[in-house]
C-alpha cells in the first residue's frame, strides 16, 4: 500500500515512523512507498533529504496556501524550483486555497497557485491541491475549481478531499485524482464519505496527511503512514469492495500519477 501524502518531517519520531511504515515484519506488511510533502523552502529541503535517505520515500515540494506570501520572495521560489527538478521529487505542492486560517491573502494564494501550476506543467509533474473552507462556507472550494480551469490543470491531486460537490465535478472533468485522508472515517463527514463512494476507481487515492487526521480507530493520536490501511479499509467498505481490491486500485493510481518506480 502507498501513503500518497504525509509530512514525515513533522512527525514527532520521524525515524521511528519510517521504520514502522516499511517494516516487513509487521503483520499488515510494509508499505510500498510514501510521499512526504514540503510546505515551504525549509520543509521542502527536509522532504528531499528524507527521500534521498530512504529508497521508498518520495517527495513533493511547494508552498502551502498558508505560506503563500513567500511566493513574493525570489530566493524561496528559486529554492523550490531547484528542488523540484530532483529525481525523487514526484509532484509540486501542496498548493491550493485555504480560507480557514486567513494566514495569507487571497491575492498571494492566487499568485502562489499559478506559479506552482506553471512549474508543475513545465516539469510534467502533478500539482497537489490543498483546499480548506471556513465552516459553512465554500469560498476556497469555488476558488480552486475556477483557478484549476483557468490554469488548464489536467494532472493533479485533490488531496484530503473535502466533499465539495462542485469541486469534485470540476476536478473529475479535468482528469484529476481525488485523495481521501483519515477524516473520511469520522462520524461527521457525510459529504466526504458520499464522495468516496462515487469517485471512479481509476481516480481514487488514499493518504494519511501524517501527523494530522489520524483515522478511526487511531483518532486522537498522532497519525503515521502505517495508518493508511485503516483509511483504505473504511473506504473499501464504503465502496462495497474488498480492501485488497481497493489497495490494488489506489496503488496503481498512485504509481501512475506520481510516475513511481516498481519497488
Amino acid at each position: 500500500m502507498i501513503d500518497t501524502h504525509c509530512h514525515l518531517d513533522r512527525c514527532k519520531d520521524t525515524d521511528g515512523v519510517i521504520q514502522v511504515a516499511f517494516d516487513d515484519s509487521e503483520s499488515s506488511g510494509a508499505l510500498a512507498a510514501a510521499v512526504t510533502i514540503g510546505i515551504d523552502p525549509a520543509s521542502c529541503q527536509r522532504a528531499v533529504a528524507l527521500a534521498e535517505q530512504h529508497e521508498r520515500v518520495f517527495a513533493a515540494v511547494g508552498l502551502h496556501p498558508t505560506n503563500a506570501e513567500q511566493v513574493k520572495d525570489a530566493d524561496a521560489r528559486a529554492t523550490i524550483a531547484e528542488l523540484a527538478t530532483h529525481p525523487k521529487v514526484v509532484a509540486i505542492g501542496e498548493s491550493g486555497f485555504d480560507y480557514y486560517w486567513d494566514a495569507a491573502s487571497a491575492d498571494a494564494q492566487r499568485e502562489s497557485f499559478f506559479w506552482q501550476a506553471e512549474l508543475a506543467n513545465n516539469l510534467e509533474k502533478p500539482l497537489i491541491l490543498h483546499v480548506r473552507d471556513k465552516q459553512g462556507k465554500r469560498d476556497a472550494s469555488a476558488e480552486t475549481a475556477q483557478r484549476l480551469q483557468e490554469a488548464n490543470c489536467h494532472q493533479g491531486i485533490l488531496h484530503c478531499f473535502n466533499g465539495d460537490e462542485g469541486l469534485l465535478e470540476i476536478g473529475l472533468a479535468l482528469g484529476l485524482m481525488v485523495s481521501f485522508a483519515g477524516n473520511v472515517t469520522f462520524k461527521k463527514a457525510p459529504a466526504i464519505q458520499a464522495s468516496a463512494k462515487i469517485v471512479p476507481e481509476a481516480r481514487i487515492l488514499v493518504e494519511t496527511d501524517s501527523p494530522y487526521l489520524a483515522p478511526v480507530p487511531k483518532r486522537g493520536k498522532p497519525n503515521q503512514p502505517s495508518y493508511v490501511r485503516h483509511t483504505a479499509a473504511f473506504v473499501a467498505q464504503l465502496r462495497g469492495v474488498e480492501v485488497e481490491v481497493l489497495e490494488q486500485q489506489t496503488d496503481a493510481n498512485a504509481r501512475r500519477i506520481y510516475n513511481l518506480p516498481a519497488l
